[in-house]
């Protein structure tokens, strides 16, 4: 499986293990979900972004402007 080492300072370190404690889950389960949730949010919000743009010309086109 792939892996990948990255380097936290001892601040950001204690950080993310006092998060990990409070979810309950391992330091490296946690910095795993964490990053994988940001991936998908960002997915998302460019996929709202790029429906957004797409819908809106047709929107602002039925409805005058201050209806809007």
């Amino acid at each position: 499986m792939p892996a990948l080492n990255v380097e936290f300072s001892e601040e950001e370190m204690a950080r993310l293990r006092e998060r990990a404690a409070m979810t309950g889950r391992s330091l490296k389960q946690h910095v795993h979900d964490v990053t994988v949730e940001e991936a998908d949010r960002l997915a998302f919000v460019e996929g709202a972004v790029a429906e957004a743009t797409r819908i809106l010309p047709g929107v602002a086109a039925r409805f005058p402007e201050g209806q809007r």
